[in-house]
This record gives structure tokens, C-alpha cells and sequence, in this order.
């Protein structure tokens, strides 16, 4: 349920072989295969600073939740995304530790193993992108950081229009994991940004109330963050020792993001998400991060795809200059 990825799927444009200001990261990237190598990143100069990406190649849990399947792609299109994208600290290094693969409808045992792969990831570098594959990638994200952080309280701040915590009585999927979590773990705090009342049945807003759940609607985020949004994110960070953030592609606007799963219509602008994400990995509590339900088969122009990339870039030099800085201090 593996499968490395070659360094020669890395590609793009080149400026320079040798000025790494002028690199791209394409070629900061290392590759392992985390079955055959020892997973610690190589050390090409002192100051490193360590980022990590691994895929989820999973269509089984969007199925089962009767979405738009296509999201087993995600990963490969994500990198082609991601390649050609220029690097601007250079102590950034890149390592790809391959995809989970989803055999048929192993999507149980898939989670499990990304679980796994993910707990050995974040021993090993400053954040990490984990990128899927339908949102029941959530889960082995979840799996892999409780087993990083044993007996810590954890934090999970959600940006989606869905709250995902259908029943799982038959069988779990895209809309059940963060009922599964909840259920299984009393020191998990849930926080969603972006909720849609036309997303949503009355039913799922009560349950949400009697777990606990905090969220903000999609049309309070729709032109800028409030001191008070603000807050609140600040408020849920600081009552958790670790935060494992997520976002579901389906929260973005559909003329923006439209090869997801569900597509949103009156969704999120991506200057927001941004925002928001910034705020979270910038807090020092947050290793990692799941993207979820970019389907490319339903993408115009790899739109999609592309603000993934650029999203996920931005979150990488992010870390870095927080990273630097401590450094430097």
C-alpha cells in the first residue's frame, strides 16, 4: 500500500544549476523511499531547515460519501503543481516521501499505514504537507500525529464547509472522521472555519453543538478576518498542546478551486485560507498539515491544483522564515 516517487517526477523550468537563489523546487527536492532508505533527510548544509510532503492516493472514502470521485490523482498533479515553483530561503530542502496507496476499498487499512508513515515523518522535519486523496485522509493524519504526541492534548482546526461527522455505524468515509475522533479520543479539540448552512442538515449543526464543536460560518470570512475570528482561532490554539490543521478544497470557491469532490458554490477566497493558515503554522504548535479533495479530472487550466501548490508553497517559506528567525534571535 506504498509507493515511492522518483526524483525524475520532479520537473520544470531550470534558471541555474548552481545559483540556489535562483532554484526552483524541483531541484531542492530529495526523494526516499521510506520502505528501502533511512527516512532522515540528508544534510547538504548546517543551517537546513527540513519540510516534508507525502501523498495519499485514496478515492474510497469520497465514494463511499457518494462525492465526485478523482481524488486519487491528487497527489501526482499536486507535484507537477509544486515543481516548477521558485525557492526564496536557501535553507529550505524539500524531502518526498512517496504515497499511501488505497487498494480497492482498504481504505481502513490505507489510513493505518499513513498513520504510520506520518508518526515517523514529523521525528524528522520542521512541517509537514500531507496531501490526498478525498478528506478521509484527515484520518491517518490524525493517526499519525497522536502516535507522535502521545497523552498531548490535540487541537484540530478544520477549514471546510462541511462538518464531516456523519454516522459510521456501516461503514466510515469523506464525512464521518471527525465523529471518529471525537468519539475515540477525549483529549481532541475540534474547531471548523468556513461552515455552510446549505452544506450541512439541521441535524448535523446539533450534533456538532452536543460534541462540542466550534465554528464560524463561511460568510463571516468573506472579505477579511475580525479581531474576533481572530481571537477565537488565538483562544482554541493556546488550550492544546499540539494543532493539526486540515483543509478541504471544497471550502474554496468554486471559480477557484473547481476539481474537488463537492464543489462550493459562495465558498472561501483563497487570500482568506491563506490567512487563516498563516495565522495556525505560524503558532509554533502546528507540525503539519492535510489537503483534501482535489479531484484533477474535473480542473480547468490546473487551476486547482496550481492554488494548492501555491498555498502549500507559501506555507513552506512561511515555516522557514519563523524557523530562521529563531535562529537569528
Amino acid at each position: 500500500m506504498y509507493s515511492d516517487v522518483k526524483k525524475e517526477e520532479w520537473t520544470g523550468r531550470t534558471d541555474s544549476d548552481s545559483l540556489r537563489s535562483a532554484f526552483r523546487f524541483h531541484q531542492i527536492v530529495e526523494t526516499i523511499n521510506m520502505e528501502k532508505q533511512d527516512i532522515q533527510p540528508k544534510k547538504e548544509f548546517e543551517h537546513q531547515i527540513n519540510m516534508a510532503l507525502i501523498g495519499f492516493e485514496c478515492d474510497e472514502g469520497v465514494s463511499r460519501n457518494k462525492g465526485r470521485t478523482g481524488a486519487v490523482d491528487g497527489p501526482k498533479h499536486f507535484r507537477k503543481s509544486l515543481s516548477p515553483l521558485p525557492i526564496h530561503n536557501e535553507y529550505l530542502h524539500l524531502t518526498d516521501y512517496g504515497n499511501v496507496i488505497c487498494h480497492k476499498t482498504k481504505m481502513e487499512d490505507a489510513q493505518e499505514e499513513l498513520g504510520e508513515k506520518v508518526s515517523q515523518i514529523l521525528s524528522h522535519n520542521q512541517f509537514t504537507v500531507i496531501i490526498g486523496g478525498g478528506h478521509e485522509v484527515l484520518y491517518g493524519h490524525y493517526l499519525g500525529v497522536r502516535r507522535a504526541n502521545k497523552d498531548k492534548k490535540i487541537g484540530i482546526i478544520n477549514i471546510d464547509a462541511h462538518f464531516d461527522m456523519r454516522d459510521y455505524d456501516e461503514q466510515s468515509s469523506s464525512g464521518t472522521m471527525f465523529k471518529q475522533i471525537l468519539d475515540s479520543d477525549d483529549q481532541v479539540g475540534y474547531f471548523v472555519l468556513g461552515i455552510q448552512k446549505n452544506g450541512n442538515t439541521k441535524a448535523l449543526f446539533e450534533r456538532a453543538d452536543e460534541y462540542g464543536v466550534q465554528y464560524i460560518f463561511e460568510n463571516e470570512l468573506r472579505s477579511h478576518l475580525s479581531i474576533e475570528t481572530i481571537t477565537s482561532i488565538n483562544s482554541f490554539i493556546e488550550g492544546y498542546d499540539e494543532i493539526l490543521i486540515t483543509l478541504c478544497t471544497d471550502s474554496i470557491d468554486v471559480s477557484y478551486a473547481p476539481a474537488v469532490s463537492a464543489p462550493c458554490i459562495m465558498g472561501l477566497q483563497p487570500q482568506i485560507v491563506h490567512t487563516i493558515l498563516q495565522l495556525v503554522t505560524n503558532s509554533n504548535k502546528s507540525a503539519s498539515i492535510s489537503i483534501a479533495e482535489l479531484s484533477p479530472r474535473f480542473d480547468i487550466d490546473n487551476r486547482t491544483s496550481r492554488l494548492l501548490a501555491n498555498i502549500a508553497s507559501n506555507i513552506y517559506h512561511d515555516q522557514a522564515e519563523v524557523i530562521q528567525a529563531q535562529w537569528e534571535s
